[in-house]
């Protein structure tokens, strides 16, 4: 498979991958950049306003394997102003540590 082709390939899958889990969590996570190597994913709404925030993250990197047969975990993750989150997947054997923070903003 040529390097266009497999990205679009792997693209695919891991789109197939957001939409189980916007399905099953009632989210709204898009892919936004994807390479050889990194998998980066926009997470919003509700999930990120919760203390299990990071446990939905790793939801999202079980779920990718079963598209990509690879495993993929959490590299690390931005939180953004509007509370939104931007994550960063990588294939297991290329993760070295793991980043883990999570701030919860309560708004009344």
């Amino acid at each position: 498979m040529s390097g266009d082709t497999y990205l679009l390939f792997i693209k695919q899958k891991v789109e197939e991958a957001i939409e189980e889990f916007n399905k099953t969590f009632k989210s709204k996570c898009k892919l936004i950049d994807i390479s050889r190597d990194e998998i980066k994913v926009l997470f919003s709404r509700h999930i990120c306003f919760t203390c299990g925030t990071y446990d939905y993250f790793e939801d999202m990197a079980l779920k990718i394997p079963n598209k990509l047969n690879k495993e993929y975990g959490v590299v690390m993750y931005v939180q953004q102003d509007d509370g939104s989150y931007i994550v960063y997947f990588k294939p297991k054997s290329k993760i070295k540590a793991v980043k883990r923070d999570i701030r919860v903003y309560l708004y009344f």
